[in-house]
């Protein structure tokens, strides 16, 4: 870690974070076995705003850390990377779905940049490099200073390769290999890089390897890893969309975001010229999960 990051790993200062839960937890949910139910009138699951900030437009901005090949074949494949899909979604009815919350058009107004890095991470005492939340802010820092881009019109998507575990605390990882520990395998969350300066203010999300038991939807993969790869991101952006900062569109029962509603399944979408496994999106005008925007 430069100098540099390293003091601003110290004055940073994190706004929260929303985790993807591991399979058996979202299981587990009881909204699991209502979002497939039929459609109700004013349903306890639909989402509620609180009054947070939005994001309308932004640059996707892919992070591929420690990558020894291409980003294809870190967390692709098929020839399709995560800038494939992210580059796919921008322009498809899909990413319309989430216009009723944002209350804007989306379509074709997130277009994606990619960028790589190398770092080392400390081993967990099983051994296994794993990245902390300084580790996370230090190359958000670096990433920002590369592109001058912050605020509510960037989002920066970390990807992590397979092998190297995340955790935000000593007992609430992305590990795998140590399944104590192993309670979620994605998350978004923003942060100040600097508090007294608004302009410092980051979006992101963290993608660890996601082609590993209790992170890969049941069934999954047909197209392989960038099926997995593809809706743990399309999880994250969409909420980072629609509640960048954790006070904007959630329920207002369980505290649960639009795309945690509808993480226990998924199905194939279609999107411009390539397909996708991935999961659905939370519609309040459906009162459900759906695959296609819902009109008035």
């Amino acid at each position: 870690m430069s100098p540099q990051a390293g003091a601003a790993v110290q004055l940073a200062a994190m706004r929260g974070v929303h985790r993807l839960k591991v399979i058996s937890d979202r299981i587990r949910s009881p909204i699991a076995a209502s979002v497939i139910g039929p459609p109700t009138i004013n349903s306890p699951l639909d989402l509620t705003y609180f009054g947070g900030p939005l994001v309308t437009g932004a640059t996707n901005r892919n992070v591929f850390i420690n990558c020894a090949t291409t980003p294809t074949e870190c967390w692709g494949s098929n020839g399709l990377s995560p800038t494939q899909f992210l580059r796919d979604l921008n322009r498809s009815q899909f990413i319309r779905i989430n216009n009723e919350f944002i209350g804007v058009d989306l379509f074709g107004q997130f277009p994606v940049s990619q960028m790589s890095t190398k770092t080392t991470f400390a081993p967990s005492t099983t051994g296994t490099p794993t990245a902390t939340i300084p580790d996370l802010i230090a190359i958000l820092f670096s990433a920002v200073q590369t592109t001058g881009q912050a605020g509510y019109t960037s989002i920066y998507h970390l990807f992590l390769p397979q092998g190297t575990d995340v955790c935000i605390d000593e007992n609430t990882c992305y590990s795998p290999d140590n399944l104590a520990t192993f309670v979620f395998c994605a998350f978004h969350g923003s942060l100040d890089l600097d508090p007294s300066d608004p302009a410092t203010h980051v979006l992101f999300t963290v993608e660890p390897f996601q082609s590993v038991p209790g992170c890969a939807i049941p069934g999954q993969a047909p197209h392989g890893t960038i099926d997995e790869t593809a809706s743990a991101l399309s999880h994250e952006f969409f909420e980072t969309m629609m509640d960048p900062d954790l006070d904007a569109w959630s329920n207002a029962l369980t505290n649960e975001e639009g795309s945690d509603m509808c993480a226990t399944f998924g199905t194939n979408v279609h999107l411009r010229q390539n397909d996708y496994f991935i999961q659905p999106e939370y519609s309040n005008r459906a009162h459900a999960c759906t695959n296609a925007p819902i009109k008035h």
